[in-house]
């Protein structure tokens, strides 16, 4: 039985918290030209942060070292590895209570 390999992953994702308020997708991607930074694509969220694609992890790396603490209209960036959130898990999926009499499942709905 052979084992198929699956291929590396080329792209990397990024957080970039601590934006101020007015900073949109162009003067988030204005600092990334005049810092000599590229990124695919800039996602950005309500709350002051965005998603940024880079396209290989010498790019992510080049800008977490360039751009983590950088000022930025005043306010400290914060640049770091994007990492996925948990998936929340459903009550269906949540595990046995142990009851008076052995194993039950709650029922919750």
């Amino acid at each position: 039985m052979s084992v198929t390999k699956i291929p590396p992953i080329t792209m990397s994702k990024l957080y970039v918290g601590n934006l101020p308020n007015d900073t949109n997708e162009n003067s988030l991607r204005q600092l990334f030209v005049e810092q000599n930074l590229s990124c695919t694509n800039i996602l950005m969220k309500r709350g002051g942060y965005a998603f940024v694609d880079c396209p290989d992890q010498s790019s992510a790396d080049k800008i977490i070292d360039k751009l983590n603490g950088y000022n930025f209209h005043g306010s400290l960036l914060v640049v770091e590895p994007s990492v996925a959130s948990r998936k929340r898990r459903s009550f269906s999926d949540a595990p046995p209570m142990q009851g008076r009499n052995g194993w039950v499942r709650a029922a919750f709905r």
